[in-house]
């Protein structure tokens, strides 16, 4: 299957399929990134991400369904295809002996335009380390460096693996502000993370994969609210006594519940708050244990990927 390539589509995939022996890493699976925009990949491990990822950046070929990136086959143009994209993998050949500013060079060097290596070095804090080899630093400092190449060639699209693991606070919120300048310079990125609180902050789409199939997309605060949920109610098993999931997820006001060994969480409209306090009351347990908040990218990433419902069937 083909598609035309989009003047406004940084990344069109279409029936995407890719199989490892029996395993379905990724099965049909369609979506879009707009250009100029940030885009994230969510799922639990196994979801078929990195799958995907590595099928836009060219490195695996789909066994069916179409890919276009930048206007071109990461396959088949490959040639035209890599002066496009820039990629941050977890791990880099990078020899252990090279110092950092030597692999900066090199990379900008493949490159027919690069950015300036003075600001992308102050912008991801690598001034400290430049002259250190690749193989002494820290796996915080690798991952900056790494992230540094990926942006080095001034890519239309640039691809990033969960580029803030293992970054301190601060540094994470350096690394989305300079991202998000390079967004607004039109950069399209695709970013992976398991930092929902990111991904709702810095993202203007995600999309959810679990077991290699997308299970929803769009911007982070229209999947709330589409989703029904208003707040989440947090409840210690240890003082509810005789009452169990099953009578929560009965309550009119509640979407889903979900529980684990020592609290059952509970996620609603606007008016769960009040009924979980009422029924708890009528039940004899007193409504000061519970805890509750508005509800968050993290509670639709538990509708997403597949956690049993209490009231049967999965979400």
């Amino acid at each position: 299957m083909s598609r035309e390539p989009s003047n406004t589509l940084a990344v069109q995939v279409a029936s995407l399929r890719k199989v490892y022996g029996d395993v379905v890493a990724v099965d049909d699976l369609s979506f879009a990134v707009e250009r100029g925009s940030i885009f994230c990949i969510i799922g639990p491990n196994g979801a078929g991400k990195t799958t995907t990822i590595e099928c836009l950046e060219g490195l695996r070929q789909p066994d069916s369904g179409s890919v276009l990136v930048a206007g071109v086959d990461p396959i088949a143009d490959h040639a035209q295809f890599v002066h496009k994209i820039g990629v941050q993998l977890q791990e880099i050949g990078i020899p252990p002996r090279m110092k950092v500013r030597e692999a900066l060079y090199l990379f900008a060097a493949l490159y027919r335009s690069s950015l300036p290596l003075t600001e992308l070095s102050a912008e991801l804090e690598l001034d400290g380390f430049l002259s250190k080899r690749y193989g002494s630093l820290s796996g915080g400092q690798k991952r900056r460096v790494n992230i540094a190449l990926a942006l080095v060639g001034d890519p239309e699209i640039v691809f990033l693996d969960e580029p803030t693991t293992g970054l301190d606070p601060e540094s994470r919120f350096r690394f989305w502000e300079y991202i998000r300048r390079q967004n607004a310079r039109g950069m399209t990125i695709v970013v992976t993370t398991h930092y929902l609180e990111e991904a709702r902050e810095y993202c203007d789409t995600v999309l959810f994969l679990n077991k290699g199939s997308l299970v929803t997309a769009g911007p982070p605060e229209r999947l709330i609210e589409e989703s029904g949920l208003v707040a989440r109610v947090v409840l210690p098993r240890a003082a509810l006594g005789a009452v169990g999931e099953d009578d929560l997820a009965a309550l009119p006001s509640v979407v889903h519940v979900r529980g684990t060994e020592t609290s059952i969480y509970v996620y609603g409209d606007g008016n769960v708050v009040n009924e979980v306090a009422d029924f708890l009351s009528e039940k004899g347990v007193a409504s000061g244990v519970l805890e509750a908040r508005p509800a968050n990218l993290d509670d639709i990433y538990f509708l997403a990927v597949g956690h049993k419902n209490p009231r049967g069937g999965q979400e």
